[in-house]
């Protein structure tokens, strides 16, 4: 595994810490404002790294490593296929009003 792999794999708890806080932060306030754009490229490196398969799409057995995510899962699938694509893992970093 070259190095670069394993400072990307090494950061995955701390981006896993950052949607924990994200849903914990959700959950105090009523409504919702979209990912700002400083925050779009921690979405999709988090996206990436949560898509073992590389297909672009997250599948439950892909997120039941993070507790988090497995918890919300239903709710982030707005079009209901079974599957998370980016645009509905973004839906775990909005910020609340």
């Amino acid at each position: 595994m070259s190095t670069a792999s394993l400072l990307a794999f090494a950061a995955l708890p701390v981006v896993v810490s950052a949607i924990a806080l994200g849903a914990y932060a959700q959950s105090q306030a009523p409504a919702a404002e979209p990912v700002a754009a400083r925050d779009k490229a921690m979405v999709e490196a988090a996206f990436s790294q949560a898509d073992t398969s590389g297909d672009g799409k997250l599948t439950p057995a892909e997120v039941a490593q993070y507790p988090v995510l497995a918890g919300r899962f239903e709710s982030l699938d707005t079009d209901h296929d079974g599957r998370l694509d980016l645009a509905e893992f973004a839906l775990t970093y909005v910020e609340p009003k």
